[in-house]
């Protein structure tokens, strides 16, 4: 959610190296084609007073995920499990998994397709989320579980998904606005927008496939993305900015957070 609070400064708390990421992911950004929003014909305007509408975050998401594909990130893989926490209208785990279908077609890939389980604490989300996939590709197996985070999907795919979606609630708000089963659920993300991002990284890093699975996922700079790289690095993971763009007053980044890889020739 893009909102109208002040744009962060730039200040030492942001490495160098971090920094020359970022710029990395804007040139990147300003260079790839817009990827086409799946439709969502179904749904009506006052749908959007209890389900997140699509804004320039979830236009950044797609844009990156067409990125992937496009540059053969899933290439090797006819039937991932594609996961989405906080659903929403499901707009981006439906792009990712009709791309994939069609990649499969092209290529004659006819011994498997993508499957998608999707999560959202708003029940309203999950009866949107499951009307845009029927809407868009129904042969497409789409499964939605109303939880927080993951909870309800460990321990049966503990280290099973191969692409993982999050467009957290990232927007800093006061920490009484977090855990609303309303829209609020959405955009709340307390202090430092961290309150649900800083719960989801360990379970995030419970169910993604490893070596192979890929997880992306959105931030602002209020968030602090580079502690939130620390994090994921003490779990073995890796985060760092795939696609970077301003939207109104802040920084949006998508970042793409994939398994060390250790070297195990020495």
């Amino acid at each position: 959610m893009t909102d109208w609070h002040p744009l962060r400064p730039l200040d030492d708390t942001t490495s160098t190296a971090w920094s020359t990421y970022n710029e990395e992911a804007e040139k990147r950004a300003k260079n790839i084609p817009c990827a086409a929003m799946p439709s969502l014909d179904h749904l009506k305007m006052k749908d959007f007073e209890e389900v997140y509408e699509p804004s320039d975050d979830t236009y950044l998401l797609l844009d990156g995920l067409q990125h992937e594909i496009t540059t053969g990130t899933f290439s090797n893989s006819s039937s991932p499990l594609i996961a989405e926490i906080g659903c929403g209208t499901g707009v981006a785990s439906v792009f990712l998994a009709s791309q994939l279908f069609q990649q499969n077609q092209k290529h004659n890939k006819t011994d498997g397709m993508p499957m998608v389980i999707v999560t959202d604490i708003n029940p309203k989300a999950l009866q949107v989320a499951k009307a845009t996939a029927a809407g868009n590709n129904a042969m497409i197996p789409f499964e939605a579980v109303q939880c927080d985070l993951v909870s309800a999907l460990l321990p049966r795919l503990a280290q099973s998904v191969d692409a993982l979606i999050f467009n957290p609630p990232y927007v800093p708000t006061p920490d009484d606005e977090v855990g609303s089963t309303g829209i609020e659920a959405s955009w709340a993300g307390g202090e430092k927008g961290r309150r649900v991002v800083d719960r989801a990284i360990p379970k995030m890093a419970q169910i993604l496939a490893r070596p192979r699975g890929v997880a992306y996922m959105i931030t602002v700079d209020d968030n602090e993305p580079e502690v939130l790289a620390t994090l994921f690095r003490e779990l073995g993971l890796q985060m760092k900015p795939l696609v970077r763009r301003r939207a109104h007053n802040e920084f949006l980044t998508l970042q793409k957070i994939t398994w060390t890889k250790i070297d195990s020739s020495g």
